[in-house]
Parts: C-alpha cells; structure tokens; sequence
C-alpha cells in the first residue's frame, strides 16, 4: 500500500514538472517614444507585426500594443501620466526609445510596479536597475572600444569634440587615458549652437590652429553632415587629420558629399549593409507591412535595429518563462502601489535569458549591463564604409584590426587624382627659382625641383600652388621643439609638399615624412680660387730644391778638385810635348786645375773635351762623376717638364683637418640647415672642433641662405660648407670657386610631405620610375651642365695638361745666355788687351788694335788662316813647332792680322821620376 502511494507521488511529481502554462491570446505592451524619434517607433511597430505574423514565437498568442505615446522627452510629468495610463491598462512591459530626461520619471514607476522597461538608448548610471532591461552596450563598453581604438592608432594627441557636456559620461575611459600614458594629451571642447548657422566656426577654426589633428567627434548622427562641412570650411579636412567617431551609425551617412578630398575617418557599427541578420529585418515576405527603412538607403539605423530587437528578445524570454511558470496580465493602479504578481519573476528570468538580435548576442550581467558584446572596425573609403576589424568585450585581446596597408600603384594613384596640392618652398637655384616671363602661380617658377613637380603632376593627374614659406629657410626646431620654415610649414599641414633641396636627416624624420631621395650628396668645402702664381723668370730651377743646387755646386769643385790631385799624382797623366824626339826632358800634364774644372763642367753639359784621362785612376773619377751626372740631368729634365707645363694652384687647405686646425681662414654653415646640424651632432673629434668653432663666431661666420655664403667666399678668406650638389651648380657658373676635399658625409635630397601622408608612397614611386627611366638624370644635365658655363671647367682642364711654353717660362734661360755672352766678350776683350801690352814692338794703342781687328773679322769671316807677320813683323813663311817636327808651309792671307798667344808653360819634370 505504502509503495503504491509512493509511486503515485513520483508519478505526479513528474507530471507537474512537464506542466507548461500558456499564454493569454493577447499580451498587451505599452511603449512612449520622443516626439523626434520616430524611426524608432516606425521600427517598433515593425517589429510587432513580424512577430505577430510567426507563429513560431508565440504560437497562439500575439502582442498588442494598448497604446504609443508620443511626448517631448523633456516633459517628465507628462511622460509619467502616459506611463500610469498604459500600466492602468494592463501591460506586461513598457518599451522606451530615447526619452531622456524624462526616462529617470517612468523608471520609478516601473520600479514600484514591477514592470519591466526595455530601453534602447545609453544609460549613465554605472547598476542598472532591477527592471530595467537595456540593450543599447553600457557607456563602460563603448568607451571601452573607443579607448583601443585610440590607443591601437598611437595617437599621441587627441581632442575631444562634443555637443553636449553630459556625454563625456560615456567616454571616461578616454578621458582616464593622459594618465595611463605620460605621452597622450586630451583635449575636451564643447561645440556650442546649432549646426545650421555655422556657430561652430570659431570653435573649429580654433582648433586648426592649434594643430592638433587627431578628433575624437560626438556629434549626433544627423548632424554629422554639417559638422564635416564646416570642418572643411576652416581646413581641418583633409588627408592628415584623423577622426573617430562615437556614432554606431557610420554607415547610414551620406559620406559622398564630403569626399572631395582623402579622409581618415574611423568608428564603430553594430552591423554591416550585408549581414544577414540586415536581411532578415529587409525581409517583408512574412507580412504586407513595408519596413521602416527602404532598401534603397544605406544601411539600417542603430536605433531602429535596438527597439527592433528590444521587441524580439521580449517574445522569445516570454515564450520561455510560460513554459515553466504562469503568467497573466493584469491591470494596475498608480496610486494604489500593488506591484505585478509576476514581474519580479519575469524581471529576473529576463536577465539571464540569452538571445540573437541584429545587433549580436543579446546578453546581461548580474548587475544589468549587457555583456559580449562585438563591435565591427569600420574605416571610411570612397564607395562608403570597409570593415577592418572587430572589437569584443569579452575577447582576450578585445581589438582585432586587419587594415591593409599594402596598395598597389593605381590604387594610390586614385587618391591623388584631380587633388590640389599645396606646396611650400624656398627661392634657391638650380632647385627653384623665379620665372620673370610669366604671370601664372604654376609657372611663374622654374628649376630642377619645378620640373620635377610638373612630371609627377602630369603622370598622377594632380595639380599644385606653390607658395614660398615666409622666412624664407628650411626650418630649424627651436627650444621648445618648435619647427620653423618648410618644416614648419608641414608639422603644421598647412602644406602637402615640401619642394626644395631638402636633406634628409634623422631629426626632421621625427618631425615629416620624406619620399625617396631623388638625388645623393654630401658636405663638401668651398672655397675661393687662389690665384694662379706667375711664371718665374728663373723657374727651370725649380725642379730641384736649393739644397740639391748647393749639393750639385759642392760636388762639382770637390770633383773638380780630386781630378786634379789624381791626374798630378798619378804618372801617367805625365807625357812627353814632343812625341817626335826620344829624349825627353820635359813632361806635361792636361790636368791643371782650370782643365779639371773644364773637364767636370763638360761632363755636367754631356760635351766633349780635348782632355781624354789615360790614367785608371782619374778615368775612375771620370765614370763615377758621369754616373752621377747622368741621374741628375735626368731627374733634373723630367722634372723640368713638369714644372714648365704644368700651372699648379696651391691652396693653403687641403682636407676638413687642415681647416679645422688654422684660424686663419673663417668657415661656417647656413643657419637653419641640414648641413648645420650635421656639426652640431657629429661625434669626430674634427667636425667637433669645427663645430665649436662656427657655435662661438655665429654671427660673423653664419649665414642665413646659400647665396650669401657663396657672395662671403667670394670675396676671400671664408670656406662655406654646403651640399655637393649646390656648390658644384655655383661652381660650374663661377670660374672663382672651387671646392675642396672629398665629401664630409652622404645622404640625399627628397621631398617633404606630413607625417602619415597618403601621398607619399605615390610619389616615391614614381620618383623611382623617373630614377629609373633616366628623367631626373636629364632634368640634372639641364641644370647643372647644359645651363652653366663650361668655359671654366673647359680652362681647368688645359692648365692640367702640357701646354705650350712661352717666355714666361723659359725667358731666364735667354737672360743667362745674354750675360754669359756679354761675359765672353769682356773676357775676350781682357785677354786681347793683354796680349798686346805684352807685345813687344808695339807700335799702335790697344783702342786700334782692337779696331782693326774687328774690321778684320768683319771683312774676313770666311777666312780661317792669317799671317803673323802682318802684326809682328816676324817672316814665318814656315813655322816650325816646339815638338821638333817640320810642319808644312802654311799660307794666308796677305793682309790678314794674326799674333799668337803662345803654348801655356809646362812645368819641367825631372825624366828621372
């Protein structure tokens, strides 16, 4: 019996735990929207009707809406009676758009009568409240995704725009991120009036001039449109400003009426136009109800897809909760406080119920908050909105971000396309320089720079203003890391390009972006031409030094004076004057000190002589001495054509070490320039000492532009260091300048363009099809060598090379020919003179002596003998020598003078030696 009743409790146990409860034919909602959120109600009643059309969701039962009310969300009381009419009615929950700050009124209420709230706006408070059911994600998650977002970009600077003041609420974590990161600043600013009349002007041009160009916009999405318009009025539109913005509706605006010019934009969206779940809501077949949306729009309204998916998350929980639970509506009554029986049932069911809506998993926490919550990363491109990654709340790594930054060269050449640029320079040949024959912006400049510009405009399809930067110099970071001139012009973005010789250097990478370079160089010295020295009238000694003359002019007496010795003490250089007798009683030696001087000239002049040594021991001396000679002369004539051909120019530096070390020449650099700060961070010990030399005499050694330092080496003792490409321009039209020594460094020219321009892959590539193709090699030969004057590279090039002698060069050597003939003569004259006093019988004066000997050579050069008689009268028909030989009858002329100096003495030598 026991057993049986058992049996029968378990059998009952098990059929009440499978009883299900069904619902009322009608379940009856109320819902309040704002007077201006009617897509939201359009979106409500869509809803209901497909649900109600499904059976499959409520099977017999359908949703009926007691009443929609529609009142200004700033009118709570109003809102408030609304609420107590429809709960008066009966519902089973009241469904709430954007109704703020009427929201916190209705709360209240449905707090004490337990019926639940659905809202589809944000929510400020940090708990939800119990029956409260929010699907719009707490601020604390899309601030959440904001942040990463930032902080993934490496925004270093960001200002926060935003139309109401109560918002920054929902951007905490944005606000919290200066102290999470000492390099980020935040900047808040509050636009203020309406859109329409451009009240947001002065605001926004503000904020251009500050510089800042990363924006974090909170503008209402229907206002949008006007905050973009009035962006571009003041110039923060454009390719180098970067905007996020807190609208989940990205893909609904109509972005083609601001895409004239390349813009970063970045947001959020629950959805794209093609998900699925997009197509379902299009989806009309189940019922003859036309969606609040129309096809032919963009994409589907957060707020719309919210309440949509408000009212399906409400009739999939309540199909559940009757399957386990009663459930029945009944009315209620404001005043009288009585809760609904089964609201706090339903309330808590509905917080842990779980659902798929359109915009994703539809979920809560214990405190309320919706949960996993996924967010797709949208950039803005030209056909509308390109998804590059995802944001989830409960990922690891919450941000996944999947852009492609690898673009081929149409793509990239599509955004440059039909693009005006505007471009910053400074007047510097050959790069840019004024064009007087035109009247035009775009041609009114000429130069190697110009040309370029105008082949890339012509192949990219864009066009350009040039404007020259006000102070006129590159740019230099002053001490508060402020850039002036070019750069400045581009850390500003005032400017898209920087056209000029602009060096590359590691500080001015930290600040802009370069393309590739287009031509490399160096630092090099230049300096003035020395002039070139004279010819020396004596310069054929110039290939031997003064010692080696004094070496040569020693050795040849002590030569001379050795052959002397050696010939006197040696016996056979002592023989007979008179081969023909055999007796000998004197003996001659050819070495006298004279002959032996005579004897060592010859061999210098490579002449023979009378005097041949017949002794080893002075034929010894002889060879050694010819030996020697014959290394001298050689040396001494190589050398010598040289020295006569060639001009050389010395220059009193050679090298950076030589200037470096003197102080006598001053040297300096452009102030503001590349080559400037090369010295200033160089760490050789020469650039250093250099270096603290142009820092201690700036005033007086730099310069504010190339041209005056060119102008102040010209006009002597100054070195300006420059770039290779520059001083060779100048030196190529200057015959005057020159430059010294190889290159101090290496690097290369390239353009300027903003940090992060998305014009500067574009045009590096095409730099390097004009590289390849050979254009800027020709654009470089106009410039620099067709246009210049090559008469002075044309005139260093003969002076280098043998060139024809003139007198300048060897005129010395007819100087000494003239005094040694004027020599020759007075000696001749002396030994005449004395030949005659010495005479005996002398009859006429030395003066006509001398006179008619003259007269006699004159009228007689033909003539080779003459007669004694004719002068001593001395009858010498046959002369007979000394040597005891009979000479033959000699026959002259009758009239011819002769006289004879006789044979020089002999000393006697003793035949016994």
């Amino acid at each position: 019996m026991n057993s049986s009743i058992c049996l029968l409790i378990i059998i009952f146990y098990f059929i009440d735990s499978y009883k299900t409860f069904d619902l009322p034919t009608e379940i009856h909602i109320g819902a309040i929207f704002d007077t201006n959120d009617k897509l939201s109600r359009q979106a409500f009643e869509y809803a209901v009707a497909k649900i109600n059309a499904q059976s499959q969701i409520l099977k017999r039962s359908k949703i009926v809406v007691n009443q929609i009310d529609i009142v200004d969300g700033h009118n709570s009381f109003l809102a408030y009676k609304m609420a107590c009419a429809q709960i008066e009615m009966g519902i089973a929950a009241l469904f709430i758009g954007q109704l703020t700050p009427a929201l916190e009124f209705v709360s209240s209420l449905t707090r004490q009568l337990h019926i639940p709230l659905f809202l589809s706006s944000p929510d400020p408070q940090t708990k939800v409240e119990y029956y409260i059911v929010n699907v719009y994600p707490h601020y604390t998650a899309t601030s959440q995704a904001l942040s990463d977002l930032i902080k993934f970009q490496q925004w270093e600077e960001v200002a926060i725009i935003t139309e109401h003041a109560e918002n920054l609420l929902y951007l905490q974590d944005l606000l919290k991120l200066p102290s999470a990161h000492e390099r980020m600043k935040v900047t808040v600013r509050q636009l203020r009036g309406r859109p329409s009349n451009n009240s947001w002007h002065p605001l926004l041009k503000q904020l251009q001039t500050t510089g800042i160009s990363k924006f974090l916009v909170d503008v209402k999405t229907d206002h949008l449109d006007d905050f973009f318009q009035q962006a571009k009025i003041v110039g923060l539109v454009g390719p180098y400003y970067d905007f996020v913005l807190t609208s989940l509706d990205i893909s609904v605006v109509k972005w083609n009426k601001i895409l004239y010019t390349l813009v970063n934009i970045t947001g959020l969206q629950f959805f794209g136009r093609n998900d699925p779940a997009v197509d379902e809501f299009f989806d009309t077949n189940v019922l003859p109800v036309n969606s609040p949306v129309k096809l032919s729009e963009l994409s589907l309204r957060v707020s719309a897809a919210l309440i949509y998916d408000a009212v399906y998350f409400f009739a999939r929980a309540l199909s559940q909760f009757v399957e386990q639970r009663p459930f029945n509506i009944t009315p209620l009554t404001c005043e009288a406080q009585k809760p609904w029986i089964h609201g706090a049932a339903f309330a808590l069911f509905l917080k842990t119920f779980e659902a798929n809506g359109i915009t994703g998993k539809i979920k809560f926490d214990e405190n309320g908050l919706r949960t996993d919550i996924t967010l797709e990363v949208v950039d803005l491109v030209a056909n509308g909105v390109n998804k590059n990654g995802n944001w989830s709340s409960n990922a690891p790594d919450r941000l996944e971000i999947r852009r492609n930054l690898t673009k081929d060269y149409e793509t990239r050449k599509q955004e440059i396309q039909h693009q005006e640029l505007k471009v910053t320079s400074v007047i510097e040949p050959p790069y840019v320089m004024w064009k007087n024959d035109s009247n035009s912006t775009k041609t009114s400049f000429q130069g190697f720079c110009i040309d370029i510009l105008l082949d890339l405009a012509d192949r990219l399809n864009f066009t350009f203003q040039i404007e020259i930067v006000k102070d006129k110099t590159f740019g230099k970071k002053n001490e508060k890391g402020e850039w002036n001139g070019i750069i400045g012009e581009l850390v500003s973005r005032r400017a898209d390009l920087g056209l000029a010789g602009l060096t590359i250097t590691y500080q001015r990478e930290q600040a802009i972006d370069f393309t590739k370079p287009f031509l490399t160089l160096g630092i090099n010295i230049l300096y003035k031409k020395e002039k070139r020295a004279k010819p020396k009238l004596f310069g054929f000694f110039s290939p031997l030094s003064l010692n080696v003359w004094l070496y040569i002019i020693a050795a040849y007496f002590v030569v001379s004076f050795v052959l002397y010795l050696a010939g006197r003490l040696s016996p056979y250089e002592w023989r007979s004057p008179h081969p023909c007798k055999r007796s000998h009683e004197i003996l001659e030696n050819q070495f006298t000190l004279f002959n032996a001087f005579w004897f060592v000239m010859c061999n210098i002049m490579h002449q023979g002589t009378e005097i041949n040594p017949v002794a080893p021991s002075t034929r010894m001396i002889s060879c050694i001495w010819a030996f020697c000679t014959l290394i001298l002369v050689s040396s001494y004539t190589a050398n010598l054509a040289a020295f006569l051909t060639v001009q050389r120019m010395q220059t009193p530096i050679e090298n950076a070490d030589d200037l470096a070390s003197q102080t006598k020449i001053a040297y300096g650099v452009q102030r503001g320039g590349s080559t400037e700060n090369f010295f200033r961070e160089s760490k050789l010990a020469t650039y250093e000492r250099m270096w603290n030399y142009i820092s201690a005499n700036q005033a007086t050694v730099s310069v504010a532009s190339s041209t005056e330092g060119i102008n102040k080496v010209l006009s002597g003792n100054y070195a300006f260091l420059m770039e290779s490409t520059t001083s060779e321009y100048n030196i190529m039209r200057n015959c005057d300048l020159t430059s010294i020594g190889g290159l101090l460094d290496s690097k290369g020219y390239g353009f300027g363009v903003p940090q992060n321009s998305p014009y500067r892959d574009i045009l590096s590539d095409t730099i390097l099809k004009l590289q390849d193709e050979g254009v800027i090699q020709k654009y470089y030969n106009k410039w620099w060598k067709e246009a210049a004057n090559l008469k002075c590279e044309r005139e260093d090039k003969r002076k280098e090379l043998a060139s024809e002698l003139g007198f300048a060069n060897i005129g010395g050597v007819f100087f000494i020919l003239a005094i040694g003939l004027v020599l020759s003569i007075v000696v001749a004259a002396v030994e005449f003179t004395i030949k005659i006093r010495n005479r005996q019988g002398r009859q006429a004066s030395v003066r006509k002596e001398m006179a008619r000997y003259f007269r006699f050579a004159l009228t007689n050069g033909s003539t080779p003998k003459r007669r004694i008689i004719s002068f001593t009268g001395i009858d010498s028909n046959v002369v007979g020598g000394d040597d005891g030989c009979e000479s033959s009858p000699t026959s002259s002329s009758s009239n011819a003078p002769s006289f004879s100096f006789g044979v020089l003495p002999f000393r006697s030598f003793d035949r016994r030696f």
